[in-house]
């Protein structure tokens, strides 16, 4: 996706490929991430669902991500 206000540095697809994270660094020097899913009404789009405040890295902004997006984390096999 493309943004104005932003690079895009890491897209994270879910599992089924049904949503995904864009990691943004923005012009400004400094990162947010956004959340999108499928939806589809005719032809499949990307609609938001999540958007992060500012960080100041872009670890923190990963982190954050991880914190707020349940399907992002590892899955415990047990």
């Amino acid at each position: 996706m493309a943004y104005i206000h932003a690079e895009t540095v890491r897209e994270v697809l879910s599992p089924d490929r049904k949503a995904k994270v864009d990691i943004l660094a923005r012009h400004d020097g400094l990162y947010e991430f956004r959340e999108y899913v499928e939806r589809i009404e005719g032809e499949p789009y990307w609609s938001p669902v999540e958007r992060s405040g500012l960080y100041p890295t872009r670890e923190e902004v990963e982190r954050a991500a991880l914190d707020a997006i349940p399907w992002l984390r590892p899955q415990n096999p047990n």
